[in-house]
């Protein structure tokens, strides 16, 4: 019986694959480099093919010597995760699979690695961590602000009422100190509470323009620094969502941008554009469609080791600061069915990447 013509090569079927494949040959030649290789390595196949893997993988020394180990002692690797470094963008969480490769005679021809993206996986695990640590902290805090409230209203009054009878002078200098600290311990209380306060949004169809121009001309009045840039896509409907949570939202991300270039001469922007990379079902079965607004900046930038912690209720590198505004804006945009994302580099700046869902609901 002869076979039929609709049945795929295996050649077909290793590029179809959403998992890189390479093969190499016994000293480590490479001899396949498949589609999804090369969207994962950000390497072209013209350029692996016929070279040493170690010369492809420099950076990667991990995978080459996986790779000898499979092909002389035989060792086969299953789900083996690491981090594979790529010609642009970011490394990328990997799991990795090898194998040895024999001709129908058996003899050994080489060794061929699976490797899978593991990005989406490792974002999943943590968001769900990200909302049982804020769910924990929202329930702590709540407490602890509860406890501090009615003594820090104690101490403010008493320390007004000391300062009233106080006949030196220049003991009230004192007593200010305690009324201006007592008064920044009370608008980070407020903010706790602000924050495990969960609130009904009142959801409609906005022109987010006029809330972007609205806070960005009152950061630009009250913080002074760079004026603000527009990069605005005029095509962009209207956002669904709650215009006071909204612009509390988008007031602190801007007054971030502006902080973080202070006053020399960086830029701080603000675009907006339809996405068209991906879509999500909602509520009802519907598929949403989102806007992007970019709050970015070129000031000094987030170290690595902060940026993992920035959505951390409390972690703030700004002296005065309470740790709470960027939380406080991830929740609400959680709730408005949206997403917030933080990208920075030491040196190069910041960019703020909010996603709003378009369309969904009319009130």
């Amino acid at each position: 019986m002869a076979p039929s013509e609709n049945i795929p090569s295996y050649e077909n079927i290793i590029e179809n694959l959403n998992e890189g494949v390479i093969a190499v040959t016994p000293s480590m030649e490479v001899t396949v480099f498949n589609q999804a290789a090369e969207r994962m390595v950000e390497f072209s196949r013209a350029q692996a093919l016929g070279r040493n893997l170690a010369e492809v993988f420099a950076m990667d020394r991990w995978l080459v010597e996986m790779m000898r180990m499979t092909i002389e002692g035989g060792k086969l690797f299953s789900d083996y995760e690491e981090t594979l470094h790529r010609r642009i963008s970011p490394p990328m969480p990997v799991a990795v699979s090898t194998t040895q490769v024999f001709d129908p005679e058996g003899n050994l021809t080489g060794a061929a690695v699976l490797m899978k993206d593991l990005t989406g996986i490792r974002s999943l695990e943590s968001e769900t961590l990200r909302k049982e640590r804020l769910a924990y902290i929202g329930s702590f805090a709540a407490n602890i602000a509860h406890e501090i409230k009615n003594p820090l209203g104690g101490i403010k009054g008493s320390a007004q009422l000391l300062a009233k009878r106080l006949k030196d002078g220049s003991l009230r200098e004192y007593t200010d100190v305690i009324i201006k600290e007592a008064d920044r311990l009370n608008r980070i209380v407020r903010e706790m509470l602000d924050f495990t306060k969960t609130k009904k949004l009142r959801k409609k169809n906005l022109n987010i323009y006029k809330v972007l121009d609205a806070v960005i001309s009152l950061v630009e009045r009250e913080e002074g620094g760079p004026a603000v840039v527009r990069r605005y896509d005029p095509s962009l409907p209207a956002v669904t969502g709650d215009e006071g949570k909204l612009t509390q939202v988008f007031l602190n991300l801007v007054k971030n941008a502006v902080e973080a270039v202070g006053g020399g001469d960086g830029e701080v922007s603000v675009s907006t554009r339809m996405v068209t990379e991906f879509h999500i079902v909602a509520e009802g079965s519907k598929e949403a469609k989102f806007a992007e607004i970019e709050i970015s900046d070129t000031g000094c930038g987030i170290p690595q080791e902060n940026l993992e912690k920035i959505f951390t209720p409390f972690f703030t590198t700004k002296p005065g600061g309470s740790g709470l505004g960027v939380a406080i804006s991830y929740r609400i945009i959680k709730e408005h069915g949206g997403f917030l994302k933080i990208e920075s580099s030491p040196g190069k700046g910041t960019r703020v990447m909010v996603y709003l869902p378009v369309g969904i609901e009319q009130t």
